[in-house]
């Protein structure tokens, strides 16, 4: 079972974990968890290497490398040009919309640490409120489930909501470096305009925008851009295009050795917050290694309001665009039995 920050509240036994001034419930079977700088979680068809913030950026925390040892034994789905490159649900950024030198890479630096739970197949990260500029705390928990799924849940909490200005919205961004890949774009059901029926899309990310930088993001159907002030320092990861839009929150990339990588989402847009799909092709067209990233963005801060996300990530043999929005409504399916 996996200790989801949301669960903690109602434990009759708990350890008090001190995030600052602000007291955070976990289960008192932390004291008992193991502290890791790494962990190999090995379940079904996947071999999963975990890692720790104790080295980055030179080695960066989240999944450090992702094989389907029945499908592709010998292929990572992560970059495997450097360690500090090969990165998957790696918390990248903290970005607001004005002028702040926390924008880039924050979140790489500080002490993230990494518990093995107990049932084996999942860990878990946490930050200290002190080790975020932002003054925020979060916890990344990922669990490796059979046969080739890891599903990943993020919480977090804004302690001091004036950091993120006038906006007050706050894009948590995260990366995955991919290995060489048969196809570039993200593919996703979507609109190409106003009122146009829902259709696959393959995003390439292309020039146009004037803040592009070697790629883009792509929002919900009914989603606003977020807008930014004109001496933002870092609007890369800001803009979006107008279209296309996505309709249902998944995505998926066809890698090399014939593999698929999903990566879905239980939310789309709400008055609090949404998810977004971003395309980086940095390595391109020198090395077919995309960036297929996401972020997780809060509408509008309030102070000591948890917020988060579930998703998933599939890594197994293609099949078809039809399988993977079959693997979405299968996982769908499941977590609204579970919530209910």
């Amino acid at each position: 079972m996996i200790y989801f920050l949301r669960n903690v509240y109602i434990c009759s036994c708990a350890l008090i974990l001190i995030l600052g001034n602000t007291s955070i419930s976990f289960p008192s079977e932390l004291i008992n968890w193991e502290k890791k700088t790494s962990i190999t979680v090995k379940n079904g068809d996947l071999t999963v290497l975990f890692r720790d913030n104790s080295t980055s950026p030179k080695i960066l925390s989240g999944i450090q490398s992702l094989f389907n040892i029945k499908d592709a034994s010998d292929y990572d789905a992560y970059d495997p040009d450097t360690e500090g490159a090969s990165a998957g649900m790696n918390f990248e950024h903290i970005i607001s919309g004005h002028k702040s030198p926390y924008n880039k890479f924050t979140p790489r630096q500080g002490k993230y640490d990494l518990f093995h739970l107990p049932d084996r197949n999942s860990v878990i990260l946490i930050r200290n409120r002190k080790d975020s500029p932002w003054d925020v705390s979060s916890t990344l928990t990922y669990e490796v489930a059979n046969p080739h799924y890891i599903d990943v849940e993020f919480r977090c909490k804004a302690h001091n909501a004036e950091l993120f200005g006038k906006r007050r919205y706050a894009i948590f961004f995260f990366a995955n470096y991919m290995n060489d890949v048969k196809e570039v774009p993200l593919n996703f059901l979507g609109v190409e305009y106003a009122g146009g029926e829902e259709k696959w899309i393959a995003a390439e990310a292309p020039k146009g925008h004037p803040d592009w930088n070697s790629g883009g993001t792509y929002r919900y159907i009914n989603a606003e851009p977020l807008e930014y002030d004109m001496d933002m320092n870092f609007r890369l990861n800001s803009w979006s295009y107008d279209y296309p839009r996505f309709t249902k929150p998944f995505y998926y990339g066809h890698a090399a050795h014939d593999m698929v990588f999903i990566l879905m989402f239980n939310k789309t847009f709400t008055q609090d917050d949404q998810i977004r799909f971003s395309l980086f092709k940095f390595k391109v067209p020198k090395h077919p290694r995309p960036a297929w990233d996401f972020q997780y963005v809060i509408n509008k801060v309030e102070e000591e309001k948890e917020y988060g996300f579930k998703g998933r990530l599939v890594w197994k043999r293609f099949v078809s665009a039809q399988d993977c929005l079959g693997e979405y409504e299968k996982w769908r399916s499941e977590i609204a039995v579970s919530e209910n």
